[in-house]
């Protein structure tokens, strides 16, 4: 991929309708070093609109759990036009815009730093036990899932098709156990965010 031409592109497009797209194609082709160079480019004066993976996914979490999604964008003429920052969050083997700062609902966002170290063992035996190719409920998936990088209860649902209100059980069996922090706050979540 021609960076040069990338920027060229994207300027006439950001010129035209006021905001960046990025094609499936154009986020998996785009290399660490150039992604940084065209955040660096538009940083401070450039939105994007969220790829059409992200747009599904919202627009099921606006018929699964509506407060949530009001949380994000309420009544907002800009919805899924987000900072060009967090282009790096569209890249990678796991995609998806961070739920991680809900004001009014609160956040089920995990990352590995959330597993505590009853968390830790049990993992060890939940990834032994899938190795084995043996089922696992959700709460076990789960951990294997923000063991590998992080992500929300919402991604997680839509993605393994699980019920939110079944999940969220889950969420509580596991803080119960003593396997995960839940910090349902924004400003508690402040320190686990790497965007």
């Amino acid at each position: 991929m021609n960076i040069q031409n990338l920027l060229n592109e994207k300027e006439k497009q950001r010129r035209h309708i006021d905001y960046l797209t990025f094609s499936e194609d154009e986020l998996q082709t785009i290399r660490a070093d150039e992604l940084q160079h065209i955040i660096d480019f538009f940083h401070g004066y450039t939105l994007m609109r969220l790829p059409q993976f992200e747009i599904d996914f919202f627009e099921w979490l606006k018929l699964n759990d509506r407060p949530v999604w009001d949380d994000l964008w309420g009544d907002d003429e800009n919805t899924y036009l987000v900072s060009i920052d967090l282009l790096s969050q569209m890249v990678g083997n796991r995609p998806q815009f961070p739920i991680c700062e809900l004001i009014d609902e609160p956040n089920y966002w995990f990352t590995q730093r959330h597993i505590k170290p009853k968390g830790v063992e049990a993992l060890q035996e939940i990834i032994l036990k899938y190795q084995n190719g043996k089922a696992l409920d959700p709460g076990e998936l789960f951990m294997i899932e923000i063991s590998q990088g992080p992500t929300d209860i919402w991604h997680f649902c839509h993605q393994y098709h699980i019920d939110l209100r079944e999940m969220k059980k889950y969420i509580a069996d596991l803080v119960y156990n003593g396997w995960l922090v839940h910090l349902t706050n924004r400003d508690d979540l402040v320190k686990y965010i790497d965007i």
